[in-house]
């Protein structure tokens, strides 16, 4: 599992992700799917994903806007590759204004 470190102000809205080599990813496989969790949640100003995840054959991503000053968390993406493999990673996302 890799954990990346993001910095972001509540009011901005860019996208944040991981992309994968051919020595993480079997030879000829891809990424098929791809699911984004950010933990805590429960407030209307929490940390949001904004559509659906996006992925090509080696990356996948999300965007992410708002986020309550002074929060913390975790983007963890879930994804799985066309051999069967499971990676999951983190995104640690400090949120300051």
């Amino acid at each position: 599992m890799r954990v990346a470190v993001v910095k972001k102000k509540p009011d901005e809205k860019f996208a944040v992700g991981f992309k994968y080599s051919t020595a993480d990813i079997a030879a000829d496989a891809t990424i098929q799917n791809c699911t984004v969790e950010i933990t805590p949640t429960g407030d209307a100003d929490d940390l949001a994903v904004v559509g659906v995840p996006s992925i090509d054959d080696y990356t996948a991503a999300a965007m992410i806007e708002k986020g309550r000053d002074g929060y913390e968390y975790y983007v963890t993406f879930t994804i799985t590759t066309s051999a069967g493999q499971i990676f999951q990673d983190k995104i640690f996302v400090k949120v300051r204004a």
